[in-house]
């Protein structure tokens, strides 16, 4: 079974996988109260860590203030390399 990892353990710029699996946490205000909020998606990465705009729009989905969003996990990607050209 896979565990999520660290976000301190993504590899270094350069040896990073192009898209993964990222745990977003983040909150919202509501009723007067603050609510911690998580939630899975994917995101790419780079040199700077993970896209802004993949964050972002994870923490948009489960209804996290703007902004409180932050990539606390990752989880790598396994698939096998796209099947070969249909157009010969």
């Amino acid at each position: 079974m896979k565990q999520w990892l660290p976000v301190e353990t993504l590899p270094p710029p350069g040896e990073r996988p192009g898209k993964v699996w990222v745990l977003v946490e983040g909150s919202q205000e509501h009723s007067g109260l603050r609510w911690r909020r998580r939630m899975a998606g994917l995101a790419r990465t780079h040199n700077g860590g993970f896209e802004y705009a993949d964050v972002r729009s994870i923490e948009e989905q489960d209804q996290m203030d703007k902004g409180t969003g932050k990539v606390t996990h990752w989880l790598p990607i396994d698939l096998p390399h796209y099947p070969d050209d249909l157009e010969k």
